[in-house]
């Protein structure tokens, strides 16, 4: 009698175990994980994408994200320095990190030409050649941004509400943390700086003399013109101050009647 007791208590837990299991994997929760690279280094803005639902997310500068699973769903990690990865759920461990791989694309040869030897015919050659459309822009991706700055790094946006609202574990650790706020001051710096070298290449007297021919005390009477009337600095892109230079070139020539 005493077995059949234990017997039948055997299998009313196997059946509650098999019903706990059949229950997890039907129930859905909230998955959180980092995406990270080889070196265990976050990855941000990584498009995470649940494939049995279609919910996706992206990643925050701190390669975390959020998103709603089951058990039985696959995830799909795209970004487009690193191979895609397609993730089972089930096979995520503890600590909640996938890595991904870097991925390597093959370049096609470059080709130098030669367009003219003035500014005018470089400039005429330019503006003549038809718009080639990128592989982004045939995509409808949004065109890069050259003064692009990274979230982490826009002192700004860092700070808003908005970001501790939708990024609050990033918030913080951009906001309180001594080396995040050390890497977003050296970011400046170094742009700062390199904005600065540019502008002195550009206005340097090598330049103005390969641009305007002249040497000596014609190439500083010239740099005394030039500086007295010239209003980009080194915040205006590199074609805006070669392009004002060119201008004031243009007008010194005619008034010293330089032949060209």
């Amino acid at each position: 009698m005493l077995g059949r007791v234990a017997i039948l208590s055997m299998l009313i837990s196997g059946c509650m175990v098999l019903s706990a299991s059949a229950q997890d994997r039907d129930s859905t929760f909230f998955l959180t994980g980092t995406i990270c690279n080889e070196a265990f280094e976050p990855v941000p803005a990584t498009h995470v994408v649940n494939m049995n639902s279609g919910a996706g997310v992206v990643t925050d500068s701190l390669g975390i994200f959020r998103l709603p699973v089951l058990m039985v769903d696959t995830l799909l990690i795209m970004n487009i320095a690193y191979q895609d990865t397609l993730v089972p759920v089930v096979l995520i461990d503890r600590k909640r990190l996938i890595r991904l791989k870097r991925a390597y694309y093959s370049l096609q040869e470059a080709r130098i030409f030669e367009w003219g030897s003035s500014y005018g015919d470089f400039r005429t050659a330019i503006t003549g050649m038809a718009s080639v459309q990128t592989f982004g822009e045939a995509m409808g991706l949004p065109r890069a941004d050259p003064d692009y700055v990274p979230i982490e790094m826009d002192e700004k946006r860092v700070k808003s509400a908005g970001y501790l609202l939708t990024s609050p574990i990033s918030y913080f650790y951009h906001n309180f943390n001594r080396k995040a706020k050390s890497a977003r001051s050296l970011f400046w710096r170094k742009k700062s700086r390199e904005r600065h070298d540019t502008f002195d290449a550009i206005c340097s007297p090598e330049n103005l003399s390969s641009v305007t021919g002249l040497s000596g005390d014609p190439l500083l009477a010239f740099m005394t013109y030039l500086f007295q009337r010239m209003t980009c600095d080194f915040k205006c892109t590199e074609f805006e101050v070669n392009n004002e230079i060119y201008a004031h070139w243009e007008v010194y020539r005619q008034l010293n009647k330089i032949e060209q």
